[in-house]
């Protein structure tokens, strides 16, 4: 037998075989440990995530408040954001007595007396305050001209400046009487603007005003293009040249925010206020349209006081061109007012005011209010009564919002539903 030597081994061939396989456990080796270190970076946004869900969660529960206050509020911890919705609906039955009118003597009948939305509440800092209200009546009264159209009230910003010192911007209440510090017909006792305010009231208008509030007094005054008017257009020809108001308020007793209601609750601190108010205006000189530009000026003073669900004012006016005079002129007036609760949410009232040179000088009305659920619901019933045998609105229609009618000698019964939310 012949054995033959085995054949020669390719060394190259076998390293190079080698390298490639330990190439591909490399390559392995690599692939995994890349899909650990993903699934770490991907549990760690997932993390990250969870943590940022649970921090907006806690922001949403304790930096936002949402609730109900005297109105459905929204608000941000620190304040600087904030909305605030209130509602009024006022809706009444007239009778109206009219025995020396033309036609019908008497005519009655259900009417959406006034709607009041409003918002109001501060941005960017809590020392900015806005506030916007709208209007919508079926019936002309004190402010609207206009009937079964949405109309603006208000739309004012408030820079509060501090000490005590504000500026307000916008459509705004003109100051000058009593009801100049009040927020629509709300805070008022019979649930209508007063027949004085009727009479001499300076109305709402665009402007500019600076006020300070104390402890104990508050002022305020402004620059207005309008007095005593509903044009709100500066341009318009039977507008003022210029129109400057100011009304000043001194206090004993009960606190601002129990004064800026017309009247006092049973639980309500005793208090007195003295106010006084000046207005001085001018007409356009190239105002040609007649009758004249009525040109506002003059002064009010008024005393009111509260103690235990009782409430006594007396006014005080001599104004030229007041709103319920029919020929411009000078004009003086006197009301006083009274209110009482004879019982737990019974409220009694009285009014009677005296104008001068006008064919009915005096106007006097009483009635009685039912409150239910604080000042959420109220009921009104009321006699409005003229006296005099004359035409009782004048030219300027001031009658509308009281119930009576347009002209003539009359008296009225009226039961008024509001609501307040």
């Amino acid at each position: 037998m012949i054995l033959g030597s085995p054949a020669p081994i390719d060394v190259q061939r076998e390293l190079a075989a080698m390298r490639a396989e330990l190439a591909e456990i490399r390559v392995a080796q690599r692939e995994e440990w890349i899909d650990r270190e993903r699934a770490k970076e991907v549990r760690a946004v997932v993390a990250d995530a969870m943590a940022d869900s649970a921090t907006r969660a806690s922001f949403l529960s304790s930096e936002v408040s949402c609730g109900y206050d005297r109105g459905a509020y929204m608000r941000s911890a620190d304040g600087c954001w904030s909305v605030k919705v209130n509602l009024l609906a006022q809706v009444r039955f007239v009778y109206n007595s009219a025995s020396n009118q033309q036609g019908a003597d008497n005519t009655w009948g259900m009417e959406t007396h006034r709607v009041n939305a409003m918002l109001a509440g501060t941005m960017l800092d809590p020392s900015v305050s806005w506030m916007v209200m709208t209007d919508y009546n079926t019936q002309p009264d004190r402010f609207v001209e206009v009937v079964d159209e949405v109309v603006l009230l208000y739309a004012w910003v408030r820079k509060d400046i501090g000490s005590g010192f504000a500026v307000t911007v916008g459509l705004q209440n003109v100051p000058w009487d009593m009801e100049s510090n009040y927020v629509g017909s709300c805070n008022i006792t019979s649930g209508e603007f007063s027949i004085f305010n009727y009479r001499f009231g300076s109305g709402k208008q665009e402007g500019v005003t600076a006020s300070y509030r104390g402890d104990w007094w508050r002022t305020t005054a402004g620059v207005f293009s309008q007095l005593n008017g509903f044009e709100q257009q500066w341009d318009s020809p039977t507008n003022l040249a210029a129109g400057l108001a100011m009304r000043t308020e001194a206090k004993i007793g009960a606190e601002w925010t129990d004064l800026d209601w017309e009247y006092s609750l049973r639980e309500g601190q005793e208090g007195m206020v003295f106010g006084l108010g000046t207005l001085w205006s001018s007409g356009r000189a190239e105002n040609s349209q007649e009758p004249d530009t009525p040109a506002a000026q003059g002064f009010t003073a008024d005393l009111r006081g509260t103690a235990a669900g009782a409430t006594l004012i007396a006014q005080y006016a001599l104004m030229r061109d007041p709103v319920g005079q029919p020929e411009l002129g000078w004009g003086s007036g006197v009301n006083v007012q009274g209110s009482v609760f004879v019982a737990d949410g019974v409220q009694a009232f009285a009014e009677a005011c005296w104008m001068d040179a006008v064919e009915v000088p005096w106007i006097a009305q009483c009635g009685v209010n039912w409150y239910v659920g604080g000042r959420v619901m109220k009921v009104t019933t009321r006699v409005v009564v003229p006296f005099g045998s004359g035409d009782v609105n004048g030219t300027r229609n001031i009658a509308g919002g009281l119930g009576i009618a347009d002209s003539g000698n009359n008296a009225s019964l009226v039961t008024q539903l509001q609501l307040l939310f």
